[in-house]
């Protein structure tokens, strides 16, 4: 009975550690998509502390969505930014940024601002309300009163 219980807590414990993954165990696919994050966080966000990956928050590889988390590290800002093993993240320092990586577009906002961060989620995962109010790109006719955007037009 004790094995099966910890079983059961070995199991429990890796379930709620898998979106923090440290950056050797991520996918090449995952690197880019992080490098990419801190190239452009570093440039928008950065100020004089390197910001680094610290996990992913969020993934959703269906709707090819990955939401990233950088935070500043110990190390002094350099160019190029890229991710550097020999610094440690500050959990607590300033800037802390959220990027949203949807579909190879990607996206970083300061953590702080929680309203852009779950719209830019949420424009992700629901494809149509990125351009609510507007036709199929196939309903949409040209100046002259023709259809645009037919398949089968050629």
């Amino acid at each position: 009975m004790r094995g099966l219980l910890f079983l059961l807590s070995a199991l429990f414990l890796l379930e709620s550690t898998d979106g923090h993954k440290e950056y050797h165990q991520l996918s090449p696919h995952e690197k880019n998509i992080i490098d990419r994050a801190i190239q452009l966080a570093n440039e928008k966000h950065g100020k004089t502390k390197h910001l680094d990956f610290a996990y992913i928050s969020k993934a959703n590889h269906d709707k090819h969505m990955l939401h990233v988390l950088l935070r500043s590290t110990s190390c002094d800002k350099t160019k190029p930014s890229v991710h550097r093993e020999e610094c440690k993240i500050q959990d607590m320092a300033r800037p802390q940024v959220s990027c949203v990586d949807c579909d190879g577009s990607m996206s970083c906002v300061l953590l702080r601002e929680t309203n852009k961060i779950k719209k830019m989620k949420s424009e992700c995962l629901n494809p149509s309300k990125r351009f609510a109010g507007e036709g199929h790109l196939l309903s949409h006719k040209a100046g002259n009163g023709q259809q645009t955007g037919c398949l089968g037009c050629i």
